[in-house]
């Protein structure tokens, strides 16, 4: 137990030194350094709670539902016009798709190969590599 405890606390220090990690760290200083992302953020954040507030109502009908489900993702378009928000939310999903494969990779060995998304064929992934 101690060797994988040890090959783990490995794992997360090359995770934490890679660029992709790296690249999240940079872009959320820089996003949450620029007032108006801040502010962009903050008015996102009110929206969804509003919306989650009317969408929780039982008696909703699909009209309403459906405003709803509009006026969420133009507040999302609105938030990734900023320069900031964008690069952040991409660095978070590289770095998310980094750790989906690591968690991949770890899951088809030991499930004994197999593992969901994994056929076993390197030649199509480059998780593994």
């Amino acid at each position: 137990m101690d060797e994988i405890l040890q090959k783990a606390k490995e794992l997360g220090m090359l995770i934490a030194s890679s660029q992709e990690f790296a690249a999240v760290k940079a872009t959320e200083e820089a996003q949450l350094a620029d007032s108006e992302a801040t502010a962009l953020m903050m008015e996102y954040s009110n929206t969804q709670d509003e919306l989650s507030k009317r969408a929780s109502n039982p008696d909703i009908g699909k009209e309403e539902l459906e405003e709803i489900r509009t006026k969420s993702q133009k507040a999302f378009e609105k938030i990734c016009e900023n320069k900031n928000i964008k690069a952040y939310l991409d660095a978070n999903r590289a770095f998310s798709g980094m750790i989906q494969q690591v968690n991949s990779i770890i899951g088809y060995f030991v499930k004994g190969g197999d593992s969901s998304g994994c056929g076993g064929n390197c030649s199509t992934c480059g998780g593994c590599r």
